[in-house]
């Protein structure tokens, strides 16, 4: 069995080791292959460590292989995050079972409301819903989220990881994909939660705890030395960049998640700049959600416009398997993975790689150079890294 994970591991922590764990000793995994976010997040915040450091810290603690979730949908809304995941992890070729942690813990649940929402979208009453929301100003992932609760299950569509876990689902039933699903009853504290709960705590408190204390909790002792030698960065440290970004750019309907309305709010409070979380709070109103803001701010950056992301959509998520890592025991698929997959295998970027991951790459390269005062190479000089676990 070869088992998939979508995740961030903003940072990699105890929960998500206990996943890796529960895959590999309950479900019997002979290898787990992790689709991971690079640089930036679905959140629309750059990553607190760069995915190199990210990957390593999962393939120290029992993950085999990670690949990276084009960035074009890591920073995207919830169903193309999870969708551009499962595709990547379908594109291999060898994964047979996606694992994900959720509240709720019903498989049998999962795939029914899945099957159900595949149905309302092929008759079109959940979209005409969507857009009749998205019409009143409501963003799409906002009216997504409102529509699900009206048509799914409320135990499904109570959190965002069961979110996360009814469109994994949704991806498999709608492309009539040859996967199982398999679902572990998430612990700990809420995944926005910034207190943190004992060992098992959200990626969110450990991020704030950090920034306060300087110090890890709920995480693995494996990764504390990595974590210790590597820079930690928020968003704040692209805050200057963002800003001349946005000082010099005209107009912002063209990218990503922004309409004409919060493209007129950000040139009309762009005066108040500060900082980027600052910024955030200032745009932010009933119907501009933070996450949402963070997320177009976010585009704007990195120069993600609707145009593009509709033609990566268009051509079907994946065109090339980036690769960040792999241990020993991941070693034994890659011969398969080259024979089954449906895109190329990449170890180092080509012609082929979208611009935007190299973007988002150099972007993080600045903010390490800027903290560090070291220079740090290229996606293209960059040496592939074996984790000889």
């Amino acid at each position: 069995m070869v088992i998939g994970i979508v995740a961030e591991y903003n940072p990699f922590h105890n929960g998500h080791k206990l996943q890796i764990e529960y895959a590999r000793n309950v479900l019997g995994a002979d290898q787990i292959i992790v689709a991971m976010s690079g640089s930036f997040t679905q959140r629309g915040e750059i990553a607190c460590f760069d995915k190199y450091t990210r990957a390593k810290a999962a393939l120290m603690c029992g993950a085999d292989i990670v690949l990276e979730i084009p960035t074009i949908f890591a920073t995207s809304s919830a169903r193309e995050y999870a969708s551009a995941g499962v595709a990547l992890l379908n594109a291999t070729g060898v994964v047979d079972t996606i694992l994900f942690s959720a509240e709720c813990d019903c498989k049998d649940l999962f795939i029914e409301e899945s099957k159900k929402l595949v149905d309302l979208e092929n008759s079109g009453e959940i979209n005409n819903e969507i857009n009749a929301l998205v019409s009143q100003g409501i963003s799409y992932a906002t009216a997504r989220a409102k529509a699900l609760k009206a048509f799914l299950a409320e135990d499904i569509i109570s959190s965002p990881n069961n979110i996360l876990g009814i469109e994994y689902c949704r991806y498999i039933q709608a492309n009539h994909l040859d996967m199982d699903i398999e679902v572990m009853k998430r612990q700990g504290n809420e995944y926005n939660d910034l207190s943190l709960s004992g060992q098992l705590s959200s990626a969110s408190s450990i991020r704030q705890h950090y920034k306060l204390s300087k110090s890890f909790e709920a995480v693995p002792e494996e990764v504390i030395n990595l974590y210790n030698n590597s820079p930690f960065v928020t968003s704040d440290d692209i805050s200057e960049l963002l800003h001349y970004k946005l000082l010099t750019t005209e107009s912002f309907e063209q990218y990503l998640d922004c309409n004409n309305d919060l493209s007129d709010r950000i040139k009309n409070k762009l005066p108040e700049f500060v900082s980027f979380s600052q910024f955030c709070e200032v745009l932010k109103t009933k119907n501009f959600e933070y996450s949402r803001i963070s997320r177009v701010l976010c585009h704007i950056l990195l120069g993600i416009t609707e145009k593009d992301f509709k033609t990566a959509k268009e051509a079907g998520y994946i065109s090339y398997i980036r690769m960040l890592g792999f241990s020993k025991n991941g070693s034994v698929l890659l011969s398969k993975i080259k024979e089954a997959s449906s895109a190329p295998l990449l170890t180092a970027p080509n012609e082929t790689i979208n611009k935007y991951d190299i973007i988002s790459s150099d972007i993080y390269r600045t903010i390490l150079t800027s903290k560090t005062g070291n220079a740090y190479p290229t996606e293209y000089t960059r040496k592939f890294d074996l984790v000889n676990i």
